[in-house]
C-alpha cells in the first residue's frame, strides 16, 4: 500500500515484457511512502480505495497530487536536457525532493 486512500494498479509483468519504466509512478509512490521505492514499468492507473480495499474514485487532494507529480517529473526531466545531474542517484533524490514538496503542498 503506498497510500491509505488510493490504489496503484500496475502492469504485473511490466518488466519481464520489456515495458518502459514510470518514473511518475515511481515519485509518486515514494513521495507517498516518504523513501524511494522499486521501479514500475509500464501504465500505471491511481484511483480511491475504500475501507475495505476496494476501487473508488480517487479524491480531489490525491487527484491534485497525482498532476502535480506529473508535472513535476515533465518539467524536472526538460529541465535536466539543459543541466544533466551528476548521477542517477543525485537526479533520483532531486527529483524526489520535488514531489515531496508537492505532496506535502496539496494536503
Amino acid at each position: 500500500m503506498y497510500h491509505p486512500q488510493a490504489l496503484l494498479h500496475v502492469h504485473g509483468d511490466g518488466v519481464s515484457i520489456g515495458l518502459d519504466g514510470n518514473i511518475t509512478a515511481w515519485a509518486l509512490a515514494s513521495a507517498w511512502r516518504g523513501m524511494p521505492l522499486y521501479p514500475f514499468h509500464g501504465p500505471v492507473v491511481v484511483t480511491g480505495r475504500t475501507q475495505d480495499g476496494e476501487t473508488s474514485a480517487l479524491d480531489d487532494d490525491l487527484a491534485a497530487h497525482v498532476h502535480a507529480v506529473a508535472q513535476t517529473v515533465r518539467e524536472t526531466r526538460e529541465a535536466w536536457q539543459a543541466r544533466p545531474p551528476a548521477s542517477n542517484e543525485a537526479a533520483m533524490r532531486e527529483l524526489l525532493a520535488y514531489v515531496a514538496r508537492d505532496v506535502a503542498a496539496n494536503r
